[in-house]
């Protein structure tokens, strides 16, 4: 049992779509499971369709663009348009109405999903010409708790429901499912996270103890760096999942965060491998490491800094921290820095305006707040003297830390 995740780039338009078809049917006889995210950059044009939405504008021009994006695509692939995407398309217009007044994170998770369930209607239905294929429902599936935009998997009921349901289709077709996408006891979509379709192929892998989990990219492999930000990027061949696991938690794009650790506990082999050039080999992820470790670069934009500093002038002591943790834990807050001092404790966090209004509400009794962005994160990991010489020159530091092997700056 193989498992593929292919992500928006990939089927971003019908000739990607078509490519898609090309590798799974040329694995033949092995059976495969395809996890599929939504077309191109559909995710943001339905995070704009929430906001609009959520906030009683009319979206009626963006759902509009939306619609002709995925229609031309089918009408290229198929000649029209599969009844199982209307039938999406649909739900996601009823689901726009009945926004008003909705949470905010659980509007998000009633809207955002149509992506994954829109594409893979088109994908499935365009493979079947081609290889036996079976459109699947994560949703039937992956069990999630109620942390709407970033669930956490049920594991136990999850992995039931996977073989008892999933796993007896894809012994007999390729089976074409959503990534990023799994429902809560109630029986409302959720969402796994923002970049979250290699997790949903992390699931299935463990669960249907897979022989190799591929994720199928527009890059030759993991690089140690954007190479749309930085030149002279180096691939690395081999990494093991501890390394890989590191370079995620300071942001690098190429895996998402919570990948590696299901994975990793059955020793499932993960390869990075480019849809733009079949041939190459791409990337193995697995126990042992056996490439030489070069500095790894990570950006990452759009950071908030949050200063808590206490009202009555007593220390910053752990007592304060963890009344500051828990907000953090309880709204599912990364944080990507941190520093503190006698009176203060700063952290660094992804701007999401949501999340920053609910870190007031809930630590403004106790803590006098200041926030401060747009700001930027830059990470070395396994630096050199000579990596440094790769950040941007013109900036304002606001915040660095340096560890024996890793150094991070925030910046202006």
């Amino acid at each position: 049992m193989q498992i593929f995740k292919f992500g928006g780039a990939s089927v971003k338009d019908a000739s990607g779509v078509k490519n898609l078809a090309e590798i799974v049917s040329s694995f033949g006889s092995k059976k495969v499971v395809v996890v599929v995210s939504a077309m191109g950059k559909t995710t943001n044009k339905l995070e704009e369709l929430v906001k609009q939405a959520h906030e009683g504008k009319d979206y009626s021009q963006t759902l509009k663009e939306l619609k002709v994006y995925h229609h031309e695509i089918a009408r290229d692939l198929l000649g029209q348009l599969p009844e199982r995407y209307i039938e999406f398309e649909k739900s996601l217009e009823q689901a726009l109405k009945e926004l008003n007044g909705c949470e905010p994170m659980l509007a998000y998770d009633r809207i955002v999903p149509h992506g994954e369930l829109m594409s893979t209607s088109i994908v499935a239905a365009y493979l079947d010409q081609h290889v036996s294929c079976t459109w699947f429902d994560a949703r039937s599936v992956i069990r999630t708790d109620q942390y709407f935009t970033e669930a956490n998997v049920d594991w136990v009921v999850t992995e039931k429901q996977i073989i008892t349901s999933l796993k007896p289709v894809a012994e007999e077709t390729v089976v074409v499912t959503q990534g990023f996408i799994g429902s809560d006891v109630e029986g409302n979509s959720t969402t796994l996270g923002r970049e979250g379709s290699d997790y949903t192929g992390a699931i299935l892998a463990y669960c249907l103890n897979a022989d190799g989990f591929t994720v199928w990219k527009d890059v030759p492999g993991i690089l140690n760096a954007d190479p749309r930000i930085l030149e002279g990027t180096e691939q690395y061949e081999k990494l093991s999942y501890r390394e890989v696991t590191e370079m995620t938690y300071y942001g690098a794009q190429v895996i998402h965060p919570k990948t590696l650790k299901p994975i990793a506990q059955k020793s499932i082999p993960l390869i990075v491998r480019s849809f733009l050039d079949k041939g190459k080999q791409g990337t193995t992820i697995a126990t042992e490491n056996t490439t030489k470790m070069i500095p790894c670069f990570v950006f990452k934009g759009n950071q908030l800094l949050v200063t808590a500093q206490v009202k009555d002038h007593s220390f910053m002591d752990e007592k304060k921290l963890g009344l500051i943790l828990q907000v953090l834990d309880l709204l599912n807050i990364k944080i990507n820095l941190m520093q503190n001092s006698a009176l203060t404790f700063s952290f660094c966090i992804d701007n999401k305006e949501f999340k920053s209004k609910r870190i007031k509400e809930l630590l403004n009794r106790d803590f006098m707040l200041s926030f401060e962005s747009p700001l930027n994160l830059a990470t070395i990991k396994n630096y050199t003297p000579d990596s440094f010489n790769k950040l941007p020159w013109n900036r304002t530091v606001i915040m660095e830390q340096k560890t024996a092997n890793n150094y991070q700056v925030l910046y202006r």
